[in-house]
This record gives C-alpha cells, structure tokens and sequence, in this order.
C-alpha cells in the first residue's frame, strides 16, 4: 500500500479512535462541562483527521511501519540503460505493478489468488479513494452553489430599523449584509469573504431580532462557517468511514450548542427565556438543505430539546469543573499527538539522515534460508559519496564483468526462499532492492528488471527469492542490486545466487 493511502488510512483511524472515546464519554460531560470546551475538542478531533502531524514512534506509525514494507515497484527492463543516479532515485513506496509481477512470474505459486489480488488492491486503491474525495467535493460545492446563488437572487434588503439594530450590535468591526428571503425558514449565516445574515420574511419582534443576530454574530466572531468547511473537507478526504457521518454531525451539533452558551452568558435570567422563546418560534417547518454551508440560528428539530435544556441549565461552572475540563482537553490533544499518523519511521523517511552517518560504505551480512554460510561474495559501488558522483554501467553488466567475478561459489537458493540481510555499523535512511535474470546476454538481461519488496525487521531486512521467469528466454541465475542511502550518500550492494531451479518447474512449487 502507498504511503499516502497509510496516511489517509492512519488519520481515518486516529481520528476515530478519539470520537469514540467522546462518544463513550458525552454522557458524563454533557451537562456538567462547558458546551465551548465540548466544541474545541471535537476541533482538535477534526484536526486529528486532516493534519498529518505526528511523532516519532507514535500508535500508527507502529501500526504502519511497525513491519515496514519497503520497496514495491516492478520495473520494465528498460531502466537498466538508465544512469544509476536515477536508479537510486526510485521510491521505494511507488505502488506495485502487477501486471509485470505476472510477467515474471512472481504469482507463480499463488494459488487461491489472494496475494493476486492483495497487489491489484494495492495498486488501484489510491484511485478508487481519490475518486470518491472528488465526487464528494463535487457534491457538497456544487450543492453549496446552487443554495448560495437561489438564496441570494430570492433574496431581498432587510428593514432599515432592522439593518441598524445589525450595525448597533456589530459595534463596527465585522461588515455583515442583512437580508430578508421568503424561501427560508430559519435564520443563517453564509459566506466566509463576504458573510451574509438572511432571515425569513416575516415580522420578528425586537427581542426576536436582537437575539437572532445575537446567535448569527456569534458564530461569525467564532468563525464556525471555516470550521464547517474543514468538516466538509474532512468528509470527502474519508467518505470510506463511516463514522464520519456522526463526526460532522455531532461537530455541528456542539458548534450551535456553543454558540447558545456564548450568547447567554451576557443575559439575565428574563432574557434567557426570551432567547430560548426565540429559538422555538424559528423551529417550525425547518428542513436542510442538501449542500449547504451554514450556520442557522435553529437546524435540526433533534436537537433542539438539547439546546432548550443546556439553555436552562447554564450556569456559572465551578473552579474544579472548569479545571476538568481544561484536564480532558489537554488529555485528548496530547492523545491526539500520541495517536499521531503513519508517516514512517525516521530511518526510511525521504530526505532525513541516520543518526549515524558512515565514513566509508559499510559492510553487509547477506543469508538465505538453506545456505549453510553468509553470502560473502558481493560487491560495494559507490553511487554518491561524499559529494562525488560515480557514473557506470547497470548492476548486471558489473555481475557478468566483475574481476574477481561474482559468479562463482553461488549460493543455491529456491523461488519463494527468504533472504535476511543487515549492515554492520549504521542504519541507512532508505533501502531499495532490484533483480535482474541472468541470461545469455553478457550487457543487460534479456527480461524485465523487478523490484522486490523488502520487510524492515528488528535487526535488518527480508525478502523472498522471485518464481522462476515463465518467459521461454533461459535464465542461469539472479543478480540482486541493493540501493542504501545515509544522508546524501548512496551505495550499491551487488551479489549473485545460482538458477538451477529456474529450470525445474515441478521444484518451483516447493
């Protein structure tokens, strides 16, 4: 899987594993702790699902990285002509090509298919998943369009004692148009450049209008319609997850339910009836619109018995309870750091160096499953090194050509063998690993160069001899190409194993 489905997938997870936990606990803190708290934490939530900030060695890069797939490209043969600059310059997180996996060969022994199809997922995920976030911001922008065009054409200016009240309460530091539109029944907000307050045409009474605008101002100065935006954005970057659905919803839920707080934190207890009178009165024949980005003064009639009750119940919270509260906050934000995303460990990230940084390349141990003793007959060529560039031929071209050659005293490994190798002194920063088929040609193989994937364990890496080529080219053996960075610095590892049971098909499947 590619590193940006294990981010998506990572951030999808992080973030739902802290909305379960507020799920679990909202009953315990839904009345007692302040309804504004509520709200940043569920930010924070929201934040978890959209910002890839993380640290070392956090939950999903232990569950992503922990046994880190490194390398998963299979090249066509034609990169062999290339410089090996370009060689060493392949991400080793590119998606697999399948199609050149079957060519060589290496489905060979896949019998139920399920590594088959585990590579065709692999390799068309990140499209599948790049569609759906495209459909559904397609979705929600052309909805929002179509509402914010209908509603502003509809739209009409408000009565001039009501667009003074506006300015009176606005005290001149938001600018804010006030409209009247028969097409709505509940007042918003919408807009972000250029806000926009629209109320139904109808007649409110003063203290109607007052704390309307009161609401509607409020979550201006908050900036809650950026904050819906960011939902929206966050349910097309993981319209997979389901959860998503009561995240948004419980999201927009404790915005208005902090706006109210923020509201009648000024009043008295006469006009936190009135305010609450108020959000009755607009409740009536309420319906959302598909697509819109608003914030409305009454939504959802499901959750109005929670705002009336929240209303009745606001009072001044005490030290210990406000002191919780800032307590759960920092747990879920430390939580969320904690949780972080998988964006690999710092030995394989692009572009950071090994704590260690080696003066010459250093040596490897190489083993395979039924080799008696380590693969010692290899090869070190330095592609980078301490600024200086070396230009030269193909991996395969040094094997067939190499003084002492490396074709002598072959280890005899089968298809499908495991393959264990480590450095001696420092970790590198990335590792890559390509083969190529020995053939009769003496300058480049006859057949595709392959990557192959490597497992990162605790001491070093592993990987599995490629099947036998089906190809009816003659193969004599494998040469393998390891790539290691530290830093600006780049080596190449060359070794070779023998092919006898290249040319058994019935001890291929061994």
């Amino acid at each position: 899987m590619s590193d940006t489905m294990k981010l998506i997938l990572s951030l999808s997870i992080s973030g739902s594993m802290l909305a379960g936990f507020l799920f679990l606990i909202k009953p315990l803190m839904k009345h007692r702790f302040s309804k504004s708290i509520q709200y940043y934490i569920w930010i924070v939530v929201l934040l978890r699902l959209m910002i890839p900030f993380s640290i070392e060695g956090s939950l999903m890069d232990s569950i992503f990285y922990g046994n880190q797939t490194i390398g998963s490209l299979a090249a066509s043969g034609e990169n062999m002509g290339k410089s090996s600059q370009e060689e060493g310059s392949i991400n080793s997180f590119q998606l697999l090509n399948t199609a050149n996996n079957v060519a060589s060969g290496f489905f060979n022994n896949d019998v139920d298919h399920n590594k088959y199809l585990q590579y065709l997922f692999n390799e068309y995920v990140i499209y599948i998943w790049l569609i759906g976030v495209v459909i559904s911001l397609a979705v929600s922008l052309s909805g929002y369009m179509r509402y914010s065009t209908y509603i502003r054409t509809t739209s009409k200016p408000a009565d001039e004692w009501e667009s003074r009240m506006l300015r009176f309460l606005m005290n001149g530091r938001h600018r804010v148009k006030l409209l009247r539109n028969s097409y709505v029944t509940t007042p918003m907000l919408i807009g972000i450049v250029k806000p926009i307050i629209i109320i139904p045409d109808t007649d409110f009474s003063d203290i109607q209008l007052k704390n309307i605008l009161l609401h509607e101002l409020t979550h201006l100065k908050r900036y809650d319609i950026g904050i819906k935006w960011l939902g929206v954005i966050a349910g097309s970057l993981h319209w997979f997850n389901p959860l998503m659905y009561f995240i948004k919803k419980e999201i927009n839920n404790a915005c208005e339910l902090a706006c109210d707080e923020a509201v009648i934190k000024r009043l008295n207890t006469s006009e936190k009836q009135q305010y609450g009178n108020t959000l009755i009165s607009v409740a009536g024949g309420n319906k959302k619109s598909i697509g819109a980005v608003r914030a409305t003064f009454s939504d959802e009639k499901a959750i109005l018995k929670e705002r009336l009750v929240a209303i009745m119940k606001h009072n001044k919270k005490p030290k210990m309870v406000i002191i919780l509260s800032i307590i759960l906050f920092g747990i879920v934000a430390v939580s969320a750091v904690a949780l972080g995303a998988s964006k690999g460990i710092s030995s394989n990230s692009a572009g950071e160096s090994s704590s260690i940084i080696p003066n010459e390349p250093p040596q490897m141990e190489i083993n395979n499953e039924t080799g008696s003793s380590p693969i010692g007959n290899y090869q070190i060529r330095k592609l980078v090194w301490n600024d200086v560039q070396e230009e030269g031929p193909s991996f395969y071209y040094i094997a067939w050509h190499s003084e002492p050659t490396l074709l002598t005293g072959l280890h005899r490994p089968k298809p499908g063998e495991k393959f264990t190798f480590q450095f001696a002194d420092a970790l590198p920063d990335k590792v890559t690993l390509k083969m190529a088929y020995l053939t009769e040609s003496y300058d480049e193989s006859l057949l595709p160069v392959i990557s192959i994937p490597l497992l990162k364990t605790s001491s070093g890496y592993e990987f599995t001899n490629p099947a036998a080529s089906l190809s009816d080219i003659p193969t004599t053996g494998r040469v393998y190409s390891i790539t290691a960075e530290w830093g600006d610095n780049r080596c190449e590892y060359i070794f070779a194993v023998d092919g006898k049971f290249d040319s058994y098909e019935s001890e291929n499947t061994e």
